[in-house]
């Protein structure tokens, strides 16, 4: 698995502000993912909630070279600890 941090803050597309945790796997398809807006508000899709009122688990497989481009805003590697303390401690809006 591999896990990334993505902030779009200093894009050139215009993409509202937010900052986005990762989970992939082996094959690049999203698991689980964190996402936190600007706002505070925050939401957590995983295979077992895909999608709700608020958004969804996002389709398709990561790509790494597209999603480092620098237009888009920032992408990090980060831990797999790192990823698991965020899922579990992450007060989200669509938390069941």
């Amino acid at each position: 698995m591999n896990h990334r941090l993505y902030c779009s803050s200093g894009n050139d597309l215009g993409i509202a502000e937010f900052v986005s945790y990762s989970e992939l796997g082996d094959d690049g398809r999203w698991i689980r993912y964190v996402e936190i807006k600007a706002d505070g508000t925050a939401l957590r899709y995983s295979e077992a909630l895909p999608a709700d009122r608020h958004g969804v688990l996002p389709e398709g497989r990561w790509d790494e070279t597209e999603a480092s481009k620098p237009e888009y805003g920032t992408v990090t590697a980060i831990s797999a600890e790192l990823f698991e303390a965020v899922w579990t401690t992450t007060l989200c809006t669509n938390a069941r």
